[in-house]
């Protein structure tokens, strides 16, 4: 499987047209092509734009607008903490962009304050679908990431040694533990298909089934997307008990996972998340078995490209299988032939309805 970026058809290629760069020390915000007649806006959540996760894949997809259309200009602002949100949408709005991105459910409130108070500004959310008056400038961009979730978990039950594997979240949200329960459900649903007895650490799933609103198991989370040094102090912990392969779903937290299977030495090897991560964090690559990705670039790029074209339309885009919406993409560890078949006959089943991404569809190993 090619990455989510290549295989979405609003890609393109076409010269990214670059003006003067101008840098705000104490926003800490970046633009280009200033001279340009839309602007393109991204408030990040508190990883930052390099966290090698969902932030830089937002502004990726800003860049990617700017790469289609050479009107469009894109900036953004960098939230060290909650309190940043709310100030620097409104930052925003004051200078007048032609779209506002903000990325990251914990963006919610901040998001729907701004928007009810702002009804001629436009905004699209990332992971979330906020509550707002009745309107057409809110586009709410959701995945379906337990589809994604589960291809990872087939390909890490197939390619554990150890027989256990591990996953773990940033902050117990559904937006996160999405992810987990479909890995989950790969995971047994792999045993069960394959005979084999893989077991997972990290997230116990809810008896019902999960959705993009609820996914309330319980589990390993962080509390935070930045602390890495605690991912890696996770990571280690789940090695110690067996785990080989382990699934952060935390964003920059998941570099103390790599840094945790450095250490580890071989055979030990880490599943990323949002983005490819041998594009993203390209030197770590043979640590990657492979990436859950989640096709942030593509839909924030046509999010960009409709408001700055007059095409815009508010509502919920759904990321699916299907849809390119999400994605497992391999690393720099070899995956067998059968298994990438193994993989593709379970996304043939998903995306044709004959396959359940629910755990509790099939048994759990003890």
């Amino acid at each position: 499987m090619g990455s989510i970026r290549r295989l979405t058809t609003v890609l393109g290629a076409s010269a990214l047209v670059l003006g003067t760069l101008t840098v705000s020390v104490a926003a800490t915000s970046v633009s280009a092509s200033a001279a340009s007649k839309f602007k393109a806006c991204v408030v990040t959540d508190t990883g930052g734009i390099n966290d090698k996760s969902f932030n830089a894949s937002a502004y990726a997809g800003l860049k990617d607008a700017a790469k289609k259309d050479s009107k469009i200009s894109y900036t953004y602002l960098s939230s060290t903490s909650s309190t940043d949100y709310a100030p620097n949408i409104a930052k925003f709005v004051t200078e007048g962009c032609g779209i506002i991105v903000t990325v990251g459910f914990l963006m919610d409130a901040a998001t729907a304050a701004a928007a009810n108070a702002h009804p001629s500004q436009k905004f699209a959310i990332v992971d979330d679908a906020p509550k707002v008056k009745a309107g057409t400038h809110v586009d709410a961009l959701q995945y379906e990431t337990d589809q994604g979730g589960f291809l990872g978990g087939i390909l890490a039950a197939g390619a554990s040694k150890k027989g256990t594997v591990a996953t773990y979240g940033g902050q117990n949200f559904s937006a996160v533990t999405l992810y987990m329960n479909g890995f989950v459900g790969g995971v047994r649903y792999y045993d069960k298909t394959y005979g084999k007895k893989v077991k997972v650490l990290g997230w116990t799933p809810p008896k019902t089934a999960c959705s993009l609103a609820a996914c309330a198991g319980t589990g390993t989370f962080v509390g935070n997307f930045t602390d890495q040094t605690a991912g890696k102090s996770d990571t280690t912990t789940f090695f110690s008990e067996g785990a080989d392969i382990v699934f952060p779903v935390a964003g920059s937290v998941g570099l103390g996972s790599v840094a945790a299977a450095k250490l580890a030495g071989a055979g030990h090897s880490i599943m990323w998340v949002d983005s490819n991560g041998c594009v993203s964090d390209a030197a770590d690559c043979k640590y990657f078995i492979g990436t859950v990705a989640k096709g942030v670039e593509p839909s924030v790029e046509a999010a960009v490209l409709s408001a700055a074209q007059g095409t815009f339309k508010a509502g919920t885009y759904i990321g699916t299988l299907a849809n390119n919406g999400t994605a497992v993409e391999y690393g720099g560890i070899k995956v067998s032939a059968k298994l990438k078949s193994e993989i593709a006959k379970a996304k043939a089943g998903i995306i044709a309805g004959t396959i359940s991404v629910n755990p509790n569809s099939y048994p759990a190993v003890k």
